[in-house]
């Protein structure tokens, strides 16, 4: 079976919203990208462009042939997205991109789309609480 590793920024991340398509997937890490991208938010999901300076925050996961084609889907490929392999500490991985600027967005200059979104992961008394919005 063929396998490919996808890095994920957004709604795909670890206890966000579409991390269901991933599963059965193979977590292997948090990861950076070099710093040539920029990060947009479009509300619920962000968006990430290229030709940037920015370092963008996300995980890596190794996904089955029949995920990747999901997760296309998912993301519209080749239509709303498009996608290109970048280096990660754990090889390459694709990552879904835009190739403008969307509109109307806003810019997330951290680069990370959780922090922006106040969802950083916080421990409490030994428990895990996501979800958290820092700015309430």
């Amino acid at each position: 079976m063929r396998h490919h590793q996808v890095f994920v920024y957004g709604t795909l991340m670890k206890q966000e919203a579409n991390h269901h398509y991933l599963r059965h997937a193979h977590y292997r890490g948090p990861a950076n990208t070099a710093p040539q991208y920029h990060l947009y938010s479009l509300g619920p999901y962000p968006v990430l462009c290229l030709n940037g300076k920015q370092r963008i925050h996300g995980e890596v996961y190794r996904v089955s042939q029949r995920q990747m084609h999901q997760l296309d889907q998912l993301e519209e490929y080749p239509h709303y997205y498009q996608r290109k392999q970048i280096p990660t500490p754990y090889g390459r991985a694709w990552i879904y991109y835009h190739r403008q600027t969307p509109t109307p967005s806003k810019p997330i200059p951290s680069g990370n789309w959780r922090a922006e979104q106040g969802r950083i992961l916080q421990r409490f008394n030994g428990c895990l609480t996501d979800g958290w919005d820092s700015r309430e």
